[in-house]
């Protein structure tokens, strides 16, 4: 048996509320050999059992994993979950692109805004930078509650996405967004029963076959099948 075909087998991170199968662009990097995943799409736990992506702008908790179209619904920790007794810290605006990873299209961008007074209706909870007042999310196209926050708020406004407004805004936030993911597609190569990895060394997709390593799939080799078959015929 190929050991990294075993190394490669999908983990989770554990926990009782999420049970997502984590497997090649990703690994849990404390759980999967590097070789699983590629560069840059290493994922941490969290203490509640939630994969953890850390991209260049900010840390994201990961929801849910679409392999079949390349995309994940990601939150911002500090957002997700019931509505903490800990005060917001700011957080990076959320530009939608880098090098792996992008924002998907058509989704609603939210302001937040920090250090707010007498806007309680839209407050989602305390604001780190001003403890006595609030953190306000409001949608990009709430043009009057906008005029509002820039009256009533003195801290920093950040940027972020929600994927719909059926739930309104907080809930939004606590569900998240979609991301898409660019990197080499498994389906070949786990469709021929084999798992996806990456050689650092050569800097190649390599897929872990039972047997063998091979450069796209687990599909018998032409040449191997005619060399068994001779062989069979002879003895």
């Amino acid at each position: 048996m190929n050991p990294k075909f075993e190394a490669c087998e999908p983990k989770t991170c554990g926990g009782t509320t999420n049970h997502q199968n984590v497997s090649f662009p990703f690994y849990i990097i404390s759980k999967q050999n590097s070789y699983c995943g590629l560069p840059n799409f290493g994922l941490t736990c969290s203490h509640d059992g939630f994969p953890i992506l850390n991209t260049s702008e900010t840390l994201y908790t990961v929801q849910n994993i679409f392999y079949n179209n390349q995309s994940l619904r990601v939150s911002i920790p500090g957002l997700s979950g019931p509505r903490s007794t800990e005060c917001i810290a700011p957080l990076r605006n959320i530009s939608g692109h880098s090098k792996r990873f992008s924002v998907a299209s058509k989704q609603k961008q939210v302001l937040l805004f920090y250090g707010c007074k007498n806007m309680q209706e839209h407050s989602i909870g305390c604001s780190a930078e001003n403890r006595t007042g609030s953190v306000v999310a409001l949608y990009w196209d709430d043009v009057e509650n906008l005029k509002l926050a820039k009256k009533n708020c003195r801290g920093t406004v950040s940027v972020t996405r929600v994927e719909d407004e059926k739930r309104g805004v907080e809930e939004e936030l606590r569900r998240g967004f979609l991301m898409n993911w660019t990197a080499k597609n498994c389906s070949e190569c786990s469709n021929s029963g084999g798992r996806c990895g990456f050689d650092q060394d050569h800097y190649a997709f390599r897929c872990y076959c039972r047997d063998r390593i091979d450069s796209e799939n687990c599909y018998p080799q032409p040449g191997l099948s005619i060399l068994l078959s001779r062989i069979i015929v002879n003895y």
